[in-house]
């Protein structure tokens, strides 16, 4: 084989590498895009998710306080992001079907490159309190306050504490 043959191939190489690299910012472009917006049949409630299912915007009417409870709040805005996630999904795997080889599953690759969805969420009527308002053993048994001043950063008297 001639040099020019190596180096028209060489360059083809090259040409199909910047090509594929384009098309995958492209699709990354496009999957950082997505997003969901669903909102409740009354038009009080409203959420949006955008890719990975994360949630970009809520918005409440004022005649939502007014329309629901709060647990019930609670409960209409996790049902409206689970549809918008859902929905996002199956845009998501759209796009991916794109660059994917021919018979691969989307569903399966956003699966294994993504995390896992929050589990145990749950509504309820305030801290301390069960869904039916009535009060609710603490998590955690209660500590003692220590007069020193804390901060979620750091246990400001602690450095001091241990000289």
């Amino acid at each position: 084989m001639a040099l020019t043959d190596h180096r028209a191939q060489v360059d083809e190489m090259i040409a199909d590498y910047r090509r594929s690299r384009q098309r995958l910012s492209e699709v990354g472009d496009e999957l950082a895009a997505i997003e969901e917006t669903v909102g409740d049949e009354r038009g009080t409630v409203s959420v949006t998710v955008g890719s990975g299912g994360a949630l970009r915007r809520l918005w409440l009417s004022e005649q939502a306080y007014r329309t629901h409870r709060p647990e019930e709040l609670g409960r209409l805005i996790l049902r409206l992001s689970g549809t918008a996630t859902e929905r996002v999904a199956e845009r998501t795997d759209a796009v991916l079907a794109t660059v994917l080889p021919s018979g691969s599953d989307p569903a399966a690759f956003r699966a294994e490159v993504t995390s896992p969805p929050v589990t145990g969420v749950s509504v309820s009527g305030g801290p301390g309190r069960a869904d039916n308002g009535s009060e609710t053993s603490p998590a955690e048994p209660e500590q003692e306050e220590s007069p020193e001043p804390r901060s979620w950063l750091r246990d400001v008297g602690a450095a001091e504490r241990s000289r």
